[in-house]
């Protein structure tokens, strides 16, 4: 089971991130966690907590940014120059990778972003929750 956890970065639940990791852990034996990568906010928190807890973890950073122990993708497709299209790719590649979705974010509308991956895994007809 590959479940993806993304957010924004303004979001400071760590409790509510700690909380969704705990209840996959105790529901499914063999779950890898697929994160977006980051530094702040919820994505860098999914990464924390889920190696904390002795998950499965891989992320999709985007393509500018350099090839890490978590990169799902292969070490080839990063180092390129930015552009803000990689990081809407970066959550096309996670909606097609996921099997369910939770998004966690504290704003009324959502980013750009997430809801480039909120639409894709609508589009393949996955589950996904909204967390606030």
């Amino acid at each position: 089971m590959n479940v993806a956890i993304i957010g924004n970065k303004n979001w400071q639940n760590r409790r509510k991130v700690q909380e969704a990791l705990r209840q996959l852990k105790t529901k499914y034996d063999d779950v890898t966690v697929i994160g977006a990568g980051g530094t702040e906010g919820a994505n860098h928190m999914v990464r924390k907590y889920a190696l904390e807890f002795g998950m499965s973890y891989k992320e999709y950073n985007p393509s500018y940014s350099g090839y890490n122990l978590y990169s799902a993708m292969p070490k080839t497709y990063y180092g390129k120059s930015y552009h803000f299209s990689q990081l809407h790719h970066r959550m096309k590649l996670i909606a097609e990778n996921c099997d369910y979705m939770i998004i966690m974010t504290n704003e009324d509308k959502m980013d750009p972003f997430l809801k480039t991956a909120y639409t894709n895994v609508n589009k393949q007809k996955k589950p996904v929750v909204l967390l606030g």
